[in-house]
C-alpha cells in the first residue's frame, strides 16, 4: 500500500513539492531514526519532461542540512550525464553529489533468475538465466532511505517505468540488461507495455 497519494487531471508544482516534504516526514516517522544517509534515484535525462529532475532538487533541499545525500540517475546503458547536464537537470544539487552507473563495472552480482523460471513466465520463449547484477553503491553501502522518483509510463520489459525497474534496468549490469530485454523481446514488446506484472517482472 502506498503511504499516501494524489490524484487530479493537473497537479500544480507548489502541491507536488509539499508532497516532497509529506513523503520525507511519513519515512521519518515510519523508520523511526534520523535520516543520516540518503540515496535518491531519479531517471536520467532523456526523461527530464516528467519533472523528474527539479523533484530530485526539492527533495535533496528538504533534506537536513546534516544528512549525506548522494543521487544516482539510474542510466541503465544510458551515456552519463556531464556537468552541464547535471546542472540543466538537478539545478543546484552539487556534481560531486551525482554519481554515473558504470553498467559495465560497476556492479555487484545479488542472484540470478533460473532458467526453468523465466521459461514459465515467458510461456517457453525464453529459456535463459537472467544474472541480476546491481549499482555498487546501491548493495554495499548503508542506507537510511532509498527514494525512487519519476513517473509510471509503460516501458518495454518490465511493463512500466520507477519501481523496481530503477533499480534492474536503470542500476542493473550488462549481462541483467541485456538478457532481460533479450527475453522481453522474444515475449513480444507489444505484450509486455502498460502490463503491471509481465513475465520479467514477475521474475
Amino acid at each position: 500500500m502506498p503511504w499516501f497519494n494524489l490524484q487530479a487531471e493537473s497537479i500544480p508544482r507548489v502541491e507536488i513539492e509539499k508532497a516532497c516534504q509529506r513523503l520525507l516526514d511519513e519515512a521519518h516517522v515510519r523508520i523511526k531514526r534520523d535520516l543520516r544517509r540518503v540515496l535518491l534515484l531519479p531517471p536520467d535525462l532523456t526523461r527530464a519532461h516528467s519533472g523528474a529532475g527539479w523533484i530530485t532538487e526539492t527533495l535533496y533541499h528538504l533534506l537536513p542540512k546534516s544528512c549525506d545525500i548522494h543521487v544516482i540517475p539510474t542510466l541503465g546503458q544510458h551515456v552519463p550525464h556531464t556537468e552541464a547536464e547535471n546542472k540543466w537537470m538537478f539545478g543546484s544539487i552539487p556534481h560531486e553529489r551525482i554519481h554515473a552507473h558504470d553498467w559495465r563495472n560497476g556492479v555487484v552480482r545479488v542472484g540470478t533468475i533460473p532458467a526453468a523460471r523465466v521459461k514459465e513466465t515467458t510461456g517457453g520463449k525464453a529459456d535463459w538465466e537472467i544474472p541480476l547484477d546491481l549499482n555498487k553503491s546501491l548493495m554495499n553501502e548503508e542506507w537510511d532511505l532509498i527514494i525512487n522518483i519519476g513517473h509510471v509510463v509503460p516501458h518495454e520489459v518490465l511493463g512500466f517505468a520507477n519501481h523496481n525497474k530503477n533499480y534492474f534496468i536503470g542500476l542493473g549490469g550488462k549481462e541483467t540488461i541485456c538478457a532481460s530485454h533479450l527475453a522481453a523481446g522474444v515475449y513480444g514488446i507489444e505484450n509486455n507495455l502498460g502490463d503491471p506484472i509481465p513475465p520479467l517482472r514477475a521474475c
